[in-house]
């Protein structure tokens, strides 16, 4: 199952030795990766300011949102594999800076566009050359991250730590919000700069806290070439497919629970946007709940992790049907609960699962992450449909769903 190790099937690569980590190494990790989590709740909540302050349609930037996606779906496994081989920390500083540098890029072209000191074009072209800059740097951050984190933590802990670093995310989406509200009452772009700073701060972070025992930890290069290992998608096709699976009824909901809420429940825009907020709030703290108190008690107890994992893949086609039906406020909170509760259980017991082998495991976990952002891509995508026939998202996401548990029920009895 995820987060055990079979005899014979990954090569023996010695964990750091007890207490040659410090213990806050990798909370550090985590905090470093939360700016992922952070820029995606301030980039979700600045929408109508930016709007207003740029003159850019909401079209326009919805195009120059989702130009980040393809650099990092490429990106993700071709930084982890950088880092299997030149080792996690350089590699995730690269990123850190890469994207710290593109935040700060596109907030100076917003300002000078919303002041009149350049021309629309211009402003458009800057912040395009930004999006791919940030596509490119910024899909390095949390695959090696990941990868990092279970060269700190020991092989037989990679539950744990795909827990812990998830969390870290999940602690950047909650707080996002919080200091989007601060800084938009400096400014509209505002927390565009706020972004760029916390991702320096996270590199700054990087070099203080986490060299010496921490930076060895996760080398790689000749430290973890074992003999030769096989192809990275080896035996990993049915992992990458569940999770893009699950990742895309989630970019469906999230797309669709404002639209939904306004037609099942009567509300208006502004009711909607606020009850959708609640949703994604309630969703993050589940996610966080099962990161931090459950995924870290599952690594030496393989039958309940068999147990969780089943209940993680059930609770998904069950979110969206309580979501479809949508019949009351609370039907929509806890249909988020429940796919907050279950996507976390899946995505890290998938992740302990395909990083085993420390000769691939920058490579995979970067693979898992083009599966993660391909499915939320494809759910947004599939969301707008929603204007076709309601039930069209929600039947072809509990489709898929169901597929993806037919597929990955088995996995956790599979040697790892």
């Amino acid at each position: 199952m995820p987060g055990s190790s079979s005899a014979g099937s990954t090569p023996a690569v010695a964990a750091p030795p007890a207490g040659a980590v410090p213990r806050h190494a990798l909370r550090l990790l985590g905090a470093a990766v939360a700016v992922i989590g952070a820029g995606q709740a301030i980039q979700v909540a600045i929408v109508p300011g930016l709007i207003a302050a740029t003159g850019i349609d909401a079209a326009t930037l919805g195009l120059l949102v989702a130009l980040g996606v393809l650099p990092f779906m490429v990106g993700a496994p071709l930084w982890g594999r950088l880092s299997d081989r030149f080792g996690r920390r350089p590699v995730l500083l690269a990123g850190l800076v890469g994207a710290a540098l593109a935040h700060a890029l596109f907030a100076g072209a917003a300002d000078l566009l919303a002041a009149g000191r350049i021309s629309h074009g211009t402003g458009l072209g800057v912040m395009i050359v930004s999006r791919l800059i940030f596509g490119v740097a910024g899909s390095a951050i949390y695959p090696v991250g990941q990868a990092w984190a279970v060269d700190l933590a020991g092989p037989e802990r990679r539950l744990a730590a795909a827990g812990a670093l998830a969390a870290g995310l999940s602690v950047g989406r909650l707080a996002g919000p919080a200091v989007a509200l601060a800084l938009l009452m400096v400014g509209p772009v505002a927390p565009l700069w706020g972004l760029s700073a916390i991702g320096a701060a996270s590199a700054v972070l990087v070099v203080v806290g986490l060299g010496g025992a921490a930076a060895a930890a996760g080398r790689g290069g000749p430290a973890v070439a074992a003999g030769r290992p096989p192809r990275a998608t080896e035996g990993m096709m049915r992992p990458f497919l569940v999770v893009g699976i699950g990742t895309f009824a989630m970019g469906m909901m999230q797309f669709v629970f404002g639209l939904h809420a306004m037609a099942r429940l009567d509300m208006a825009a502004p009711a909607a946007s606020q009850l959708v907020a609640i949703v994604m709030a309630a969703a993050a703290v589940v996610m966080l709940g099962v990161q931090t108190l459950v995924l870290p008690r599952l690594g030496p107890r393989p039958a309940l992790a068999a147990r969780v994992w089943a209940a993680g893949l059930v609770l998904l086609p069950l979110s969206i049907a309580l979501g479809w039906w949508g019949g009351a406020w609370w039907a929509f909170v806890a249909s988020a609960m429940l796919t907050g509760a279950g996507m976390a259980v899946v995505v890290a017991m998938l992740f302990a699962r395909v990083t085993a082998d420390p000769r691939l495991r920058g490579t995979r976990a970067g693979l898992l992450n083009s599966a993660q952002t391909a499915g939320y891509a494809a759910g947004s995508a599939v969301g707008g449909l929603y204007a076709v026939g309601a039930a069209l998202p929600f039947g072809l996401a509990l489709a898929a769903l169901l597929a993806a548990v037919v597929a990955g029920w088995r996995l956790p009895a599979r040697p790892v």
